[in-house]
């Protein structure tokens, strides 16, 4: 379908590229810290059995802020251009953010409720959890998020294709590109699963401290800790401003919607600053691979090479051996 070109009044244009600019910025930043993370969890194999869902995590966060370094750079040529106006939905779902808004949106809110979920299966069920999961499960649930994330993209395509007749602004919002239907889908999932994840976090943290008599408890309370900052970051940073981002122009007009959605990106950075102060292994990692490591050698900082985990797991079940002669004489 063609849509008529609609012209913007210069003031609105001066606004979208203001936003532009900051969605630039503040999405460069937060793509330059999700790829630290990611890099530090690929570095090795103990880091990448012991934090592979958060380096999903960041690779999901890293697809939502490059997507607005996208639509910054795009919506800023096309005003230049003096081609900002509206089109269809199905085209403008070709622009590319609304694909990285998609999975880099979902994602992170799967693997969320992934991580708190885990949390409460070591806390709550010890046993099950040592046995069955493994570095094995661990990846395939990962996947199951990348695979769950993917199909709902393959779904959003879809109904984009069915409202191909509708005409919309040349911001290209998941809304605009999908459609209402799929869109309050979308945002539902960013809203409702972070608070799903802050929830079970709260469980397992309150469980945690109960039981927490155990030196293996206590190691669990610091890791239920972790969980439970990334999901209130998730729901102060993405599920509010989703809120308010999905009802703008339905329920409420509010002036300050399109900045919110840089709360959303700045998010996936405080991640890392979460991650570097309250794991001491990712943040002796990090620094290492930032300064080649130079700052490990001059401070002696130690570089975790095996999950404790592993090691109490190797460690329960290995025995002593004792000669039979030696057993005999002790009769």
């Amino acid at each position: 379908m063609q849509c008529n070109s609609t012209s913007v009044i210069n003031p609105l244009l001066a606004n979208i590229l203001n936003i532009s600019k900051l969605y630039i910025s503040f999405g460069s930043f937060a793509a330059a810290t999700n790829i630290l993370c990611v890099l530090v969890v690929l570095s090795t194999k103990q880091m990448r059995q012991k934090y592979g869902a958060f380096g999903l995590l960041s690779f999901g966060d890293l697809l939502n802020a490059t997507g607005m370094v996208i639509a910054g750079v795009a919506r800023t040529q096309l005003i230049y251009d003096n081609s900002y106006g509206s089109l269809s939905t199905f085209a403008c779902f070709g622009r590319p953010w609304p694909i990285f808004f998609i999975v880099g949106g979902q994602l992170p809110a799967f693997v969320l409720v992934l991580m708190a979920g885990e949390r409460v299966i070591a806390v709550f069920k010890p046993i099950t959890y040592r046995a069955y999961v493994t570095p094995k499960t661990r990846t395939i649930a990962n996947m199951i998020c990348v695979v769950i994330s993917i199909l709902s993209l393959l779904v959003g395509i879809f109904f984009s294709y069915l409202n191909r007749e509708d005409c919309t602004s040349a911001t290209c919002t998941t809304i605009n590109s999908t459609g209402r239907l799929y869109g309050t889908f979308n945002y539902y999932v960013i809203m409702f699963l972070p608070f799903v994840a802050l929830l079970l976090s709260i469980i397992a943290y309150i469980g945690a401290k109960r039981l927490g008599a155990s030196t293996n408890m206590k190691r669990e309370l610091k890791k239920v800790l972790v969980s439970l900052v990334l999901a209130a970051l998730a729901v102060i940073l993405s599920a509010l401003p989703n809120i308010i981002l999905w009802g703008q122009g339905i329920f409420w007009n509010v002036a300050i919607v399109p900045y919110l959605y840089i709360g959303f990106s700045c998010n996936s950075a405080v991640d890392l600053f979460a991650f570097f102060f309250m794991k001491e292994d990712f943040r002796n990692r990090l620094l290492s691979i930032i300064s080649y490591g130079y700052i490990n050698r001059y401070f002696n900082l130690h570089e975790e090479t095996e999950t404790r985990a592993r090691r109490n797991m190797v460690h329960s079940t290995i025995k002593p051996i004792v000669p039979s002669s030696a057993v005999e004489a002790l009769r």
